[in-house]
């Protein structure tokens, strides 16, 4: 079987061509997209460390579509295998997955081997989205909107749990909701939960082990099955037993990412291990500052390393997070205006579809308000760090919706980890150099450090690399633009100056900054830059902006002076 590598569309091995958008074809699978005679694979959904998988139709039942897991032949074949072990296996332990039912649980209804030799599992398909690409979209959730999708993923797992069966890679990309719409197409609230991929883990997990063990190699000839940042630290230990506590961690880093916008460990598999291994989480009030102690204390009580330390089962530990999290999220189910809260460090700048919305104050958020609903490009901008831009969707029918906004030092040389969307290899990812750069004004052409805001000579506020402007033919001829700090002791303005002997140079009179004549604008903090000894009084801060004409007042305002409007704190 071929596919399109753009629209991943599945065709015969013939077909060298895709028909809609003439991308030449990749041969993917053995044997045609009719997998045993009866399943009609139609277009690739997706693609994991175990197989890939394909949205297909019943030719039995020509109006049912399913979803067909294939699972790579290397993990379940081995030569040292007698013949008809591998499928006898794979059928005992896809019989056990199919055993489950329960509404939040993805439904197993067949099961085999093709004539090429691939294994597959048919399940039902879930339309909607996973939880993975909810929480890519929308960053955090509230404590009300987490708990109610805990609670339908909890009630699948502790079904599996009841008929013996442990899930082993609990994730986010596992966990699909099926979206509600209404008859005019709007998508209604977050929709049903079904919880996925019972039993292939440990299908795929006990065939390494028992291939390791007739090859005589370690359990890292083959690596660990499962997505490590949600794995329990007894998962990565070779040889020990598993019980409900390691899906109950899973579930406690689930819930820890869905509050705090990212899994407590990341990193390479190695990295994960010795973090897991050695180290506690950190707190999951140093990513958001509005989650209450008991909410935190049910989170981390999952992420224990002793299994022992842990709640002993899923219901207990949904209890527990539902108490201490009853109250709040009443509070918050109560709230009947729709808003957006932005969590980020004080003074970071927030704009919407590059309209500036107001600055992060003292109490690390910013509640917004007035944003139509519907899809945003939000940014978080502060001086020093990377912005942090992504593409937000604001639903109708939400009371809240909490952003965790996440910057990094712009001179930081991390890069995610390969589960969480980077790449593998690393390349071009050098260590930061310690040499500044040099900006040039788009305005005039002065050079400057990196990092200024303002150009002194113009006050232009645009500035590009000196290596882009050359690149362009802009760049000027003429020494950077330097601007003296003011001296520790000795003569306040300098000692030698500009003016002749004993006037004052060019001095910005708030940071003291000495720069040449003819400058206009401080570089560092962007005042007009008057004669000496001339008092600039800086402007008093801005701390409170009217949602409906944006005008800036004063702490303490209460009504706009343009529009007449109450001005929320």
């Amino acid at each position: 079987m071929r596919e399109c590598p753009r629209c991943e569309k599945c065709y015969e091995d013939e077909v060298l061509v895709c028909a809609e958008d003439s991308t030449n074809t990749k041969h993917t699978l053995p044997g045609g997209p009719l997998l045993n005679k009866r399943y009609l694979l139609e277009k690739r959904l997706g693609r994991g460390a175990m197989g890939q998988v394909y949205l297909a139709r019943d030719q039995n039942l020509m109006t049912r579509r399913v979803a067909v897991k294939t699972v790579r032949p290397d993990f379940l074949n081995n030569e040292e295998m007698q013949e008809g072990e591998a499928i006898a296996r794979f059928e005992r332990e896809a019989r056990t997955a199919a055993s489950i039912r329960h509404p939040n649980v993805v439904d197993v209804t067949d099961f085999g081997k093709s004539p090429e030799g691939v294994f597959y599992l048919v399940m039902e398909y879930v339309q909607g989205e996973t939880l993975h690409h909810l929480l890519r979209r929308e960053g955090t959730l509230s404590v009300a909107r987490t708990l109610t999708l805990l609670r339908q993923i909890a009630a699948g797992v502790e079904a599996a749990h009841d008929e013996g069966i442990l899930h082993r890679d609990l994730k986010p990309a596992n966990i699909f909701i099926m979206q509600q719409r209404k008859k005019s197409g709007t998508i209604v609230g977050d929709g049903f939960v079904k919880v996925g991929d019972f039993g292939l883990a440990k299908i795929v997990s006990q065939a390494v082990a028992e291939s390791d063990a007739h090859s005589g190699s370690g359990p890292q000839s083959r690596g660990i099955i499962g997505t490590p940042e949600y794995m329990a630290p007894e998962q990565m230990q070779s040889g020990a037993s598993l019980d409900a506590r390691a899906d109950v961690y899973a579930l406690g880093t689930i819930a820890y990412h869905m509050l705090g916008g990212r899994p407590p460990f990341s990193g390479d598999l190695a990295q994960l291990i010795m973090q897991k291994m050695m180290n506690a989480p950190p707190a999951l009030s140093t990513l958001r500052s509005d989650i209450q102690p008991e909410v935190e204390r049910v989170v981390m009580h999952a992420l224990e390393k002793d299994p022992a330390a842990r709640s002993q089962s899923v219901a207990e530990w949904l209890d527990e997070l539902e108490q201490a999290a009853g109250q709040e999220a009443l509070e918050e189910e109560d709230e009947g205006d729709s808003r957006v809260v932005v969590m980020a460090p004080v003074g970071a700048e927030v704009y919407v579809d590059d309209e500036r919305y107001g600055t992060v104050g003292r109490s690390g958020r910013l509640v917004l308000t007035t944003i139509a609903p519907g899809r945003h490009v939000l940014r978080v901008a502060r001086t020093g760090d990377m912005d942090d831009e992504r593409v937000i969707e604001i639903r109708p029918d939400s009371s809240e919706q909490i952003i965790q906004a996440q910057l990094r030092s712009a001179s930081s040389g991390s890069q995610l980890s390969p589960s969480r969307g980077g790449g593998a290899s690393g390349i071009g990812s050098g260590p930061p150099s310690s040499i500044p750069g040099v900006v040039m004004c788009a305005q005039c052409g002065s050079r400057f450090a990196s990092g200024v805001k303002f150009c002194g000579r113009c006050g232009g506020t645009t500035f590009q690399p000196v290596a882009d402007a050359a690149s362009q033919g802009q760049q000027q001829h003429q020494p950077p633009f330097q601007p003296q700090p003011p001296p520790a002791s000795g003569n306040p303005y300098g000692g030698q100056s500009v003016y002749g002997h004993g006037a004052p140079p060019n001095r910005c009179q708030r940071c003291g900054t000495n720069y040449p004549l003819g400058t206009k604008f401080c570089g560092r903090c962007g005042i007009p830059i008057q004669a000496a000894m001339q008092t600039i009084v800086p402007p008093r801060p801005v701390q409170v902006v009217c949602q409906t004409c944006r005008t800036s007042y004063a702490p303490g305002t209460r009504f706009c002076g343009r529009c007449g409007s109450v001005i929320r704190a």
